[in-house]
């Protein structure tokens, strides 16, 4: 943390560097104007550059100012006293004195003048400094806000083309991590950073001030060497910082000041509604200066642009001014709808600043709130609610937050309580409790087997109330939640057996959106992986077109991304979880569900050192905060990908912390873990030990007939030298779908055939969809198989492959193993034939520790990942 109180390094301005560079060396250039909003870092941009051709430029200081604004050649007066004082009394003279001036340098050198602040230039100065760059006397970085608003002058040089034009825009978020990273010289998880651009809007500015609060808070922190964010849900701020903000809102105009108020304090307002509160000329202004988003749509809405100066403005407005427009609010959208975001705004506002406010509405922020897992904020509003306990819906959201929490028992007795001191509700309250006691009941380890009988006593009251109102829509929740429950127990077939008809005949459709979601994953479970991700797709798209929910069309997303995994769309999906999405308010997931799914992907497909620079940061903001309920899975993975690059003890630590489970997890969930979990015993056991228990995992899916799960598990066994389960991994890869079940078929068929073209095809195939580890293997046996049967072109080929990977080919590899020391081949052949590296150690007589780092380096000379690998390479 060497740089976060000091000054920070300019990252991301590389492109615009290079372009003002460029400008300033070319003889025929004049200079460069750089433009942007307020701590964009257009003065440290300047200033950089001035250093970069300091070698062939004297640099001259030019500022604006307000008070020099009023005095002719203000700007300019510490240039004067280097003239006569007849020279400066005529403006003729004048301007020729400056350009001889700047002109008989001793050195040889050009003047390069650095403008700052050209808006509070002097008339004078301005057309000063206008003529000596015209005149070829100087060069010029000129910096201004607006180029509308600078000096005609300047304007002018830039249309004529004499100076070129760099607006410099907000960091975006790639950015924003690397600065983050280098100001607090440790990594930052894509959560904390995702947050930070997500409030500052990318600003710099505001970046280093809005850092330094969060770690002197204690907000940001450090663990396992990776900065984390804790929950953030108002931004602490500076007092120079806020006052900074202020006083450019008092400089607004009284309308502009006042819309800007009124969006900050609903976080998301709708046009129509702000249109009625004030003046259209208010908001174009504000849009213009960049000030405000206005995001399209069938119903526009608006929102500050930059997060940080939004909660500075809604902290800051006087409580008074703050019922006021409450009141003005209430009453305008009285009977009309607003955004989820701004209700939930609307209502934390009011419990804030203590305004009155109806249960219904304090229930309904709570409600999106638990949907977006900020369970803190929907407890507090809850809880705001004057006997919240007697009232059902209140209720409901209370034990609901407790579940997001990861608190199910004691989301339980919230309930049960309520049932056991309070009259019968009726019957919607009935079912909603019942199905929220079902959820968490499902989840909690002691008393899950509750679940589907309390589900089944549901079902059976509702087949009575035929006649109640809103008994179908209660009817689709309840079927929705036995889909769900099947799905969480593995129980795949059956759901689909259960809607047999409906996948036979698409005629008679089913309308449930949530239902479908959860057919499509039973459809890729069983081995129907097209068919699951086009049903998936075809939900999204249904949701999308509807205009319809956010949080479920973001849902239906999280599920094609899972079955396209399945399927084998690999390197898509990397794409997908590396693509920088806007992670805000309105987002159930934070940057480093991407980030964790990102080093899933890299690891499952051998990539072990670049799974652990998603993993790590992920991981420890994972043990801040886990939103998704996916610490087990990230510490087997993060043991996976250790083992990978040969770091056993580090494997066998993350591996000690996957049983520690507060909840019951899904099957599919419990399934990653186990895969990922068994996959890193391979830094203490031999290949040929982990591969059977995989085979044995393999059975245990076979057996609950989800095959598509099951080639997972029989790839790997094989990969680890079990080439019994060829013949099984080739027949069950025909009874799949998707790019995964071809390549399985034909790894398969290459290995029991001994068929060096069907390893290739395999290999090439693997590479394609991402797969490095499974394509390096398969290329490796295609190698081995094709040298002894002397076919040049298939060993050619195969390189071709290794070398698409990043490991060494055939003749690579032999030249490596001829440059191991005998120290470093002794372990190599220990390490192959199984041995652990406390086995290696105790033979070596050296420390586990040392056998680690040798294991690592063998991996990285030889370009492999594992023990059988090397194993394979020993042949």
């Amino acid at each position: 943390m060497l740089n976060v109180h000091g000054e920070w390094p300019l990252v991301g301005r590389d492109p615009e560097l290079v372009e003002a560079r460029d400008a300033l060396l070319d003889s025929a250039g004049r200079g460069v104007i750089i433009t942007g909003q307020s701590g964009v870092g257009k003065t440290a941009l300047a200033q950089r550059i001035a250093r970069e051709v300091d070698d062939s430029f004297e640099l001259v200081y030019v500022r604006g100012s307000a008070i020099a604004s009023k005095m002719p050649y203000g700007a300019l007066s510490f240039v004067l006293s280097d003239l006569d004082d007849a020279i400066v009394g005529n403006p003729l003279m004048l301007l020729r004195g400056l350009q001889e001036l700047y002109a008989r340098r001793e050195d040889g050198r050009q003047t390069l003048i650095l403008a700052d602040n050209l808006e509070d230039l002097d008339s004078s100065s301005a057309m000063a400094l206008a003529h000596l760059v015209r005149m070829g006397a100087v060069k010029l970085i000129a910096i201004c806000q607006s180029i509308d608003a600078s000096p005609e002058e300047f304007c002018d040089l830039w249309k004529d083309g004499a100076l070129r034009r760099i607006d410099l825009g907000p960091l975006n978020i790639a950015a924003t991590t690397r600065l983050l990273s280098a100001a607090l010289d440790a990594p930052v998880s894509r959560a904390a950073a995702a947050s930070m651009w997500q409030i500052t809007g990318g600003n710099p500015l505001f970046l280093q001030a809005l850092t330094r609060e969060q770690v002197d808070s204690g907000e940001m922190l450090e663990r396992d060497g990776v900065w984390v964010a804790k929950p953030l849900s108002v931004p602490k701020t500076r007092r120079s910082m806020t006052d900074w903000i202020m006083v450019r809102l008092r400089r607004m105009p009284a309308a502009e000041r006042e819309a800007l108020e009124l969006i900050s304090v609903m976080s998301v307002a709708p046009l129509d509604l702000l249109l009625r509160f004030v003046p259209s000329s208010a908001l174009d202004a504000l849009q213009e200066r960049k000030s405000i988003d206005v995001e399209c749509g069938d119903s526009p809405n608006v929102r500050v642009a930059n997060g940080l100066v939004s909660e500075v403005v809604r902290a800051q407005v006087p409580l008074g001014r703050g019922r006021e427009l409450m009141r003005a609010i209430a009453a305008e959208t009285r009977g009309s709808s607003m955004p989820a975001i701004t209700r939930m705004s609307y209502a934390a506002w009011c419990v804030e600043i203590g305004a009155e406010i109806d249960a219904e509405t304090l229930i309904d922020a709570a409600r999106l709130a638990n949907r977006l897992r900020e369970a803190e904020s929907a407890l507090r509003l809850i809880h705001a609610i004057p006997n919240y306990s007697a009232i059902p819906q209140a209720v409901i959201e209370e034990a609901h937050a407790l579940g997001v929490d990861g608190d199910t028992t004691g989301g339980l007795l919230v309930l049960e309580q309520f049932l056991k001191t309070h009259a019968a509700p009726q019957l919607h309250d009935w079912v909603e409790l019942g199905l929220l006691q079902c959820r968490l009941l499902m989840r909690n380890p002691a008393r899950y087997g509750e679940a589907e009988p309390l589900l089944a006593g549901i079902r059976r009251r509702l087949s009575v109330e035929t006649g109640a109102p809103d008994v179908e829509s209660l009817i689709n929740q309840t079927d929705m939640l036995a889909a769900e429950l099947a799905v969480h127990n593995g129980r795949y077939a059956e759901l689909l057996e259960e809607y047999s008809d409906f996948l036979v005949d698409r005629s008679s459709e089913l309308q449930n959106h949530g239902l479908l979601g959860w057919v499509a994953e039973a459809l890729a479970m069983t081995g129907r992986q097209d068919d699951g991700v086009r049903l998936a797709s075809s939900v999204l798209s249904r949701l999308v077109d509807s205009g319809g929910d956010t949080l479920l069309q973001e849902a239906a997303m999280a599920r094609i991304f899972k079955l396209m995994v399945l399927s084998g769309r690999w390197n898509e999906c990397i794409e997908m979880a590396a693509s920088p999405a806007r992670h805000g308010r309105e987002s159930a997931y934070d940057g480093s569900a991407s980030e964790f799914a990102e080093g899933c992907l890299l690891a499952y497909a051998g990539r072990g050192t670049e799974a652990l620079d998603k993993l790590l940061p992920a991981l420890s903001q994972i043990r801040v905060r886990d939103r998704q309920q996916t610490l087990a899975i990230a510490e087997a993975t993060t043991a996976y990908a250790y083992a990978l690059v040969g770091e056993a003890r580090a494997a066998q630590e993350h591996l000690g912390r996957t049983a520690h489970r507060h909840n019951r997890m899904s099957w599919h969930n419990a399934r990653v873990t186990e895969y990922f979990a068994t996959l890193a015993t391979l830094a203490t056991k031999a290949p040929i030990e982990v591969a059977e228990r995989l085979l044995e995992l393999a059975d245990e899916d076979h057996a609950l007939g989800n095959i598509g799960h099951e080639l997972l598990f029989l790839c790997q066994a094989v990969q680890l030298g079990l080439e019994s389960a060829a013949d099984r991994l080739f027949s069950s890869a025909l009874a799949s779908q998707g790019p995964f079940a071809e390549v399985c078929a034909l790894y398969g068929k290459g290995i029991a055939s001994k068929d060096t073209h069907q390893l290739l095809l395999a290999s090439q195939k693997a590479l394609e969809l991402g797969n490095h580890r499974l394509a390096a293997d398969a290329a490796r046996l295609a190698a081995q198989l094709a040298q002894e049967s002397g076919e040049q072109v298939a060993v050619t080929e195969a390189d071709r492959v290794l070398r698409g990977v990043g490991a060494p080919g055939v003749t690579g590899r032999r030249g490596a193993l001829q440059s191991l020391t005998d120290r470093e081949r002794s372990i190599a052949v220990l390490a192959a034939q199984g041995r652990t590296n406390r086995d290696i150690a105790q033979v070596m007589c050296v420390s586990v520790r040392t056998i680690e780092g040798h294991i690592y380096r063998l991996y990285s000379k030889l370009g492999v990942s594992s023990r059988s690998q090397l194993a394979l390479l020993l042949e």
